[in-house]
């Protein structure tokens, strides 16, 4: 989500008064990712030119306004004046926002390459990543909007926060043309594997009705169609070509061709990682080798083997497949990069919500010690077995594993209302 910040805008060790005179020098304190230059050029100060208190308070507020900053702030200092006269040495003490949303431009008829060049060219601020606010937003929008009405193509752009499917978190902050064509209907070449009412039935929710870019349908191919071939083995399947014509003023036919490639077979499955079980990981995982390279299910087994060590406390287990293609055989081998993490040993256990002495005895039952391993089954395990007998006494039941800030240490809270 973006977010709305509060910056501090202040004035620093600076004279009492500030006569009209002019700005002798200008520097940049604080700044680390954004160059001095571009600093400068964003406030609206030059050198040479007259500065009073107000001009200063008001490029320090249009600083704060561009979202690229925490807290802005500045100090001036009499210099002589080249020529004669008397002038200022003015600094400009910043603290940047980080920039953590990747940026992405999505404005059909431009060449996205040479767009990024004339919005570095236009403001030296824009760049790739921004910071994950609404004030940077807006002032990426504006830029933007600028560059293209200078070069003739007027534009009104709108922004989106596109999520990352994967982690779940802020994927990109997205720039589109406002006023798109609705994708009215969606077909396909090349497929074999699967038909197309299957296709399109997986696409039509995510698709028809929907404002069409190529880059945006593209997106929808690889979430929504990618995973429905991997599961046939076709693991390298790939979507060519998008082309869009009109039906209207205002719809697009969407015609995607897709080169479904082979159906992979699963070959060697090598588990690699620090001090692994490994004879109880392959025990768990039972690969089906020589089938087929169904993905959903290959990525299940995964999740199987990380339940082996998830037991003995690495609750913070990763892996990482990494497909090696046999062209001659069309077989796929997978090394599979295992992170354990560190250990998380169990702290203690936190009843409440029953009365004392159904507490007690639920807590006589528990067989998981203190400073064991953090066995991340074992609460479900326990809970199974015990709420039969609790009938009665409670509405809803959740547990829930509390994780030190300060070692790597769980406590278990079983909450009864």
């Amino acid at each position: 989500m973006m977010r709305y910040f509060k910056v501090a805008v202040a004035l620093m060790l600076a004279p009492a008064a500030l006569a009209q005179h002019p700005l002798v020098e200008i520097k940049v304190a604080g700044n680390r990712r954004l160059a001095g230059a571009a600093v400068i050029a964003a406030s609206g100060l030059r050198v040479g030119r007259m500065a009073t208190r107000a001009d200063l308070d008001a490029a320090a507020q249009k600083l704060a306004d561009t979202g690229f900053f925490s807290s802005v702030s500045y100090r001036y200092d009499p210099k002589p004046a080249p020529g004669g006269g008397s002038g200022y040495a003015l600094t400009l003490q910043v603290s940047e926002q980080p920039a953590t949303a990747a940026v992405q431009l999505d404005i059909p008829g431009q060449d996205v390459e040479r767009l990024w060049q004339q919005l570095r060219a236009a403001d030296a601020l824009i760049d790739r990543h921004m910071p994950d606010n609404d004030r940077a937003s807006a002032y990426y929008k504006l830029v933007i909007e600028g560059v293209l009405r200078k070069s003739g193509h007027p534009e009104e752009i709108v922004v989106e926060n596109e999520g990352n499917v994967f982690t779940g978190k802020m994927g990109a902050v997205v720039f589109r043309s406002a006023h798109l064509p609705q994708v009215a209907a969606v077909r396909f070449e090349g497929n074999a594997a699967i038909a197309d009412g299957a296709l399109q039935a997986a696409m039509a929710k995510v698709a028809i009705g929907q404002d069409y870019t190529e880059r945006s349908f593209r997106r929808k191919l690889e979430l929504n169609l990618r995973p429905l071939y991997e599961e046939l083995g076709h693991l390298t399947v790939a979507f060519p070509r998008v082309n869009m014509t009109g039906s209207g003023d205002s719809t697009a036919i969407v015609t995607a061709v897709i080169d479904e490639g082979p159906a992979w077979r699963l070959g060697k499955v090598v588990l690699k990682g620090d001090a692994l079980p490994l004879a109880d990981m392959y025990e768990a995982g039972r690969f089906t080798y020589g089938a087929p390279a169904n993905w959903k299910q290959f990525m299940k087994t995964v999740e199987d083997m990380e339940k082996v060590v998830r037991r003995d406390g690495y609750l913070k287990v990763s892996s990482n497949p990494v497909r090696s293609f046999q062209d001659k055989t069309q077989v796929v081998d997978v090394t599979v990069e295992v992170a354990k993490g560190a250990q998380f040993l169990f702290g203690e256990l936190q009843i409440e919500g029953l009365d004392d002495a159904t507490q007690q005895r639920l807590a006589g039952l528990w067989k998981l010690p203190k400073g064991a391993p953090m066995n991340q089954y074992y609460t479900d395990d326990f809970s199974r077995s015990v709420l039969p007998s609790l009938r009665g006494k409670y509405k809803t039941f959740k547990s829930e594993l509390h994780m030190h800030k300060d070692a790597n240490v769980v406590d278990v809270w079983l909450k009864f209302q």
